[in-house]
């Protein structure tokens, strides 16, 4: 009896082995359901899940405007010239202006508006449709000294002429062309060009349908 019972010790102790082995077993099983509970799903439903894309802001309305603005444009070796007015269409009893850029070399530069003799001057001489006036003088810039030996009042690098203009009431709806010819004399420290004409024009329309009222 004794022999047999120390042969079946063994065994027992393999049993009780064999059961923690299980035992930890299923403690790690749970340990890996709770980590996995623990993690949490967003549903397709969520509105992280479903977040709406950034809208891209639309331009301001003035923006959009600036792409009807007129112009045109005669390039130069020496001067540039470009005349512009800021809208298209316009309506009766309305002003806008008229404005001459000068885009002058570097090095070079023209005679102011009061040069004298007249031939030399800069001018600037619009010429309007029926029902557009002018309004007042043309707005000049400040003038520089010319490089050469007398420093007379000479303008140089990009400069701006503008002319108001008024549309009046009694003004047709229609097509109607703005021209301004332009005379300047461009000179350098030690020479001057001969003078020289250009004529540029640019459309407007004109639109009496919601016109302004007296």
């Amino acid at each position: 009896m004794n022999a047999l019972s120390l042969k079946r010790h063994p065994v027992s102790g393999i049993n009780a082995t064999l059961s923690l082995i299980c035992l930890g077993g299923s403690l790690l099983t749970f340990s890996g359901c709770e980590q996995a509970s623990d993690q949490k799903v967003i549903p397709k439903s969520s509105t992280t899940a479903n977040q709406p894309e950034v809208e891209t802001p639309q331009p301001p309305e003035r923006l959009q405007e600036n792409q009807s603005v007129v112009s045109t444009r005669v390039e130069g070796q020496q001067v540039s010239i470009q005349l512009e007015i800021p809208h298209e269409q316009v309506k009766p009893g309305t002003s806008f202006p008229v404005t001459v850029k000068f885009d002058i070399a570097p090095l070079w530069e023209i005679r102011s508006l009061e040069a004298q003799p007249e031939n030399v001057a800069t001018q600037l001489k619009l010429e309007l449709p029926d029902g557009f006036e002018t309004q007042g003088d043309w707005q000049a810039p400040p003038t520089g000294r010319s490089q050469s030996a007398d420093s007379h009042p000479v303008y140089s690098g990009q400069v701006e002429f503008q002319q108001m203009i008024l549309v009046t009431k009694a003004a047709q709806s229609g097509e109607y062309e703005i021209s301004s010819q332009v005379q300047y004399q461009a000179c350098d420290e030690f020479r001057c060009l001969s003078p020289t004409q250009k004529r540029l024009h640019v459309t407007i329309l004109v639109d009496r349908l919601n016109s302004v009222k007296e």
